[in-house]
């Protein structure tokens, strides 16, 4: 279980985020036509003499959705500045899904859809979501990629100055006291998970349990500390507090696998096989990285009895390990 602990500590925040896009600032940005959720067509030269602000996204990720929160909230601050908003999703993404964040969260601009995912080739998008400002020229001016801490104060400064409301030494300025101010909380809840990491890794469980709680308490929407919690309390035979730590964060992202993949293991610590068995399956299946599910669900599997249907399942693990596919989806040492 140490190495399967340790296997999920190496993803999450080395995936490529430097960039939001290929296209670098002072180029000019390619001209789109996307259909809205309405119907209606839309057009990059129908923004032209106004500053545009172009947010990529997807549903299912918490950064995306904050963002667009942020940019909604900037967006009254720059009403009658000839500042506009698209946001854009891909084709295949979950259009009714998108449609209920934007009534829930009265979100008050476009939401277009790239259908053939041109926008997204003709871009180069990095990563969810990327946030571009364009001039009133037409020329990309900024962009930012995912979600950082400083999101709001960039995004702002860079409206700013695009709208010609600042220069460049009072950008400098905006932006240069918030990354001094970094949210310390979260250094010392990033500080304290990688060091137990490095317990877990040394087999301290104790001292790494008790580091993780301190990571926890430093920043308690920080899900990477809830996961890594919950198997070591996996580890130490602990149901209760591992699907505390589990719960916790699929609160905080419904949509993690690493967190239901240990919200089954604790079920099946707990004697509830079936639900284990469904939770694991569903999380198998959309995971991209489910060596640790499989391993999951053949323990499972073993339990009900069902040896072939688990030889199967254990099959399944290995092979992922084989191939060297053992990334996880969010466990990680962080920066």
């Amino acid at each position: 279980m140490l190495f399967l602990i340790m296997s999920l500590a190496v993803f999450l925040l080395f995936t490529p985020a430097a960039e939001a896009i290929s296209i670098s600032s002072g180029e000019r940005a390619p001209d789109f036509t996307l259909t809205s959720v309405e119907g209606k067509t839309i057009s990059l030269s129908e923004y032209k003499g106004r500053a545009v602000v172009l947010v990529y996204w997807r549903t299912g990720q918490k950064r995306s959705l904050l963002a667009l929160k942020n940019i909604n909230d900037i967006l009254k601050k720059f009403k009658g500045k000839n500042v506009q908003i698209a946001s854009v999703i891909a084709g295949n993404d979950n259009r009714e899904e998108a449609m209920d964040i934007f009534g829930k969260n009265r979100l008050d601009f476009p939401l277009l859809i790239d259908s053939d995912r041109q926008l997204y080739s003709d871009y180069g998008i990095r990563v969810f979501p990327s946030t571009v400002i364009i001039d009133r020229e037409g020329v990309v001016a900024y962009a930012i990629p995912g979600h950082p801490l400083s999101y709001k104060t960039r995004l702002r400064g860079f409206i700013k100055k695009t709208l010609g409301e600042i220069d460049e030494r009072e950008l400098e300025e905006t932006l240069s006291p918030h990354r001094e101010k970094k949210d310390q909380a979260a250094l010392e809840a990033v500080r304290l998970y990688n060091l137990a990491l490095k317990f877990t890794d040394s087999g301290l469980l104790d001292l790494a349990i008790n580091t993780a709680i301190k990571s926890v308490e430093a920043k308690p929407e920080m899900i990477n500390s809830h996961i890594l919690l919950g198997f070591l309390y996996l580890e130490m035979k602990d149901a209760d507090n591992a699907l505390e730590s589990f719960n916790k964060a699929i609160e905080l992202d419904p949509q993690s696998h690493d967190a239901k993949t240990g919200l089954g293991g604790a079920l099946i610590l707990k004697g509830d096989i079936d639900r284990a068995i469904e939770i694991l399956n569903a999380a198998a299946a959309v995971n991209p990285y489910p060596q640790m599910t499989y391993y999951e669900l053949g323990k499972a599997y073993e339990l009900k009895g069902e040896k072939d249907k688990s030889i199967e399942m254990y099959k399944k693990a290995i092979k992922k390990i084989i191939d060297k596919q053992i990334l996880p989806s969010s466990i990680s040492r962080c920066k």
